[in-house]
């Protein structure tokens, strides 16, 4: 897979900024000894890549002496050549979809243009420092250039942190620092930098009129082709096999075209995504593996975690870590994911407005405005109207009616920002594919009216016709399979009348066994799961009334059965990082 996995490119830095920011880098790549890395230079810009062997293919020098870069997973085809004409000319448009940046260097260094995929899925961090200015997939190579320090911390962005545990707009942790805009054009020059918002996906009423059955057709068949084209570009994959929709019906495409695929999931052998995905796998004919979580790969793999992604989001990933350790024997060539599928087909869709805790839904909220009022040592008030303004600025910018805009305001937040990580990581293992980022597929899905996508509708009935041995397996999409069958009935019957205890075997499924691995770490290794926070314990307690965090690590010790704490602490871990040293990294 001849994929560039990130990128970062500065000008102007002093010694001391570039050497800072070489430690970083440094720091996050040491892991992958698999990834080639090379450095150009253009004037005085400096570019450094990683990826693949290969990956000098999607790197071109063009007519004029600039240079275009290619970074990240393209679907299909990807040939830089193919593009050069409408890039030169300024009338560009990225033609490929998945997770996709198109980076444009001119010849004396002096101008940098970048173009992303209409998600923004690979978050590109910059900021300007003294005379030189910097941007990287990395963001703590910025932080490290920059120097910043807890004087430079941007108190609405921490707010937006800790309540959701990602940030919202353009916001970082730092005044100083921005990540890119979703689906823009955006330039760096002497005059600084600037973003033009290109619309390639939004909301429209195209289908409002469309009959039942046409749409039933067309969501199969736009589903289909994004799948198989994802599929088209490596003959081997590997697919995390979950119990929910996604997943499942990437792996029904990938049964009708033959391809060559691997199944896997990760949890207790009775919880509902392990019970589930075996029998997909099982019907569709796929091999399938279930892969054992360590009870230390908090410990293990939260600091690389920092090292990867800083304080961008709050410490949630590093199961992934250690799944795709486990998997680096196993046959395939890259991962495929079903990444955005659940946001597009309706799964998100809840009464709410904008505001300061923009998602309602209690699965999306750590701390709530009160709750942080009282742990935060400081005022409050002015920092959660900034969040409340920016979030109605934002909303308001998004055209449509109001559950689309809720739709779309969704993916260009938390998806881009706070689930994005896990294609993000498969691409540093082992290279990844997401076939539900599609614009076809997109504009679709943002087309349809509310009443045939909520609840996952449209797509329910997609498996209904098309999928019908799937569509009698039950998962976490639903509290019962799409099509109810005697078999399930009888023993659903025979269930409601057996003690918890008895619920194995046939039986197990019927309840709903919640994924609970980082607690079972913390639980097994204390504090020492919970990395930078017991560190950072004198610094934060100048910010915080740690007797709060001590009083949610002590529920967890107890306890698995609210997952709240545990995202409360995880929130609180991206600050208590920035808080030390990054040279105390274990890592």
């Amino acid at each position: 897979m001849n994929s560039i996995v990130g990128f970062t490119i500065f000008s102007g830095l002093t010694e001391d900024s570039q050497a800072a920011l070489e430690a970083a880098q440094a720091r996050a790549l040491n892991y992958f000894e698999h990834l080639q890395q090379k450095t150009l230079t253009l004037g005085e810009t400096r570019l450094h890549v990683w990826g693949r062997k290969g990956m000098e293919e999607r790197i071109r020098s063009l007519a004029d002496g600039s240079l275009a870069v290619v970074v990240g997973s393209p679907h299909g085809k990807v040939a830089v050549s193919d593009v050069e004409e409408t890039l030169l000319s300024g009338k560009f448009e990225i033609p490929w979809d998945g997770r996709v940046l198109l980076l444009h260097i001119s010849a004396d260094g002096k101008r940098w243009r970048l173009w992303n995929d209409w998600l923004g899925s690979i978050p590109v961090f910059h900021a300007q420092i003294g005379n030189g200015r910097i941007a990287s997939t990395l963001e703590p190579v910025v932080v490290a250039s920059a120097g910043y320090t807890a004087d430079d911390f941007f108190l609405p962005g921490l707010v937006s942190l800790l309540i959701n545990g990602h940030f919202i707009s353009d916001w970082t942790l730092y005044k100083g620092m921005k990540v890119i805009p979703p689906d823009s054009r955006m330039e760096w020059g002497e005059d600084g930098f600037r973003a033009e918002k290109l619309w390639t996906v939004g909301p429209s009423q195209s289908r409002w009129e469309a009959g039942w059955d046409d749409l039933v057709d067309e969501m199969y068949e736009l589903s289909r082709q994004a799948i198989i084209q994802a599929l088209s570009s490596y003959p081997k994959w590997i697919l995390p096999l979950s119990s929910g929709l996604d997943s499942r019906l990437i792996a029904a495409v990938a049964a009708e075209i033959g391809t060559d695929l691997h199944t896997y999931a990760w949890g207790e052998p009775e919880s509902t995504d392990v019970v589930y995905s075996r029998r997909i796998a099982k019907v569709l004919g796929y091999p399938w593996k279930r892969i054992d979580m360590c009870e230390d790969f908090l410990a293990c793999y939260t600091p690389l975690w920092a090292d990867l992604f800083g304080s961008s989001m709050h410490f949630h990933g590093m199961y992934q870590m250690c799944f795709l350790d486990s998997i680096r024997a196993e046959p395939g060539d890259a991962l495929v994911s079903g990444f955005l599928g659940d946001v597009l087909s309706g799964s998100s869709l809840v009464e709410q407005k904008p505001g300061v805790v923009f998602y309602k839904k209690d699965w999306y909220l750590h701390w709530d405005p009160d709750s942080l009022k009282t742990l935060l040592k400081t005022p409050l008030d002015d920092a959660l109207q900034e969040v409340s303004a920016e979030v109605q600025q934002l909303f308001d910018h998004i055209p449509g009616a109001h559950f689309s805009r809720l739709q779309l305001f969704e993916l260009w937040s938390r998806q881009r920002f706070f689930t994005a990580f896990q294609a993000t990581l498969s691409s540093y293992w082992r290279g990844v594919a997401t076939p539900f980022l599609n614009r076809a597929y997109a504009r679709f899905s943002l087309s349809l009216p509310r009443a045939v996508i909520e609840n996952r509708r449209l797509l329910a009935d997609v498996f209904r016709r098309h999928y019908g041995k799937l569509a009698v397996i039950p998962g976490t999409y639903a509290s019962q399979p799409f099509v109810l069958t005697g078999r399930y009935l009888l023993k659903h019957r025979i269930v409601n009348h057996l003690p918890a205890p008895l619920h194995h075997g046939p039986f197990a499924g019927f309840d709903d066994v919640p994924l609970r691995m980082d607690i079972d770490c913390i639980q097994a290794t204390g504090k020492e799961s919970l990395w930078s926070l017991y560190e950072a314990w004198d610094q934060l307690s100048e910010w915080l009334d740690v007797c709060l965090l001590e009083r949610e690590y002590q529920t967890l010790k107890r306890s698995k059965e609210d997952i709240r704490p545990l995202r409360r602490l995880q929130s609180v871990q991206a600050l208590a990082y920035r808080l030390i040293s990054p040279v105390s990294s274990p890592s």
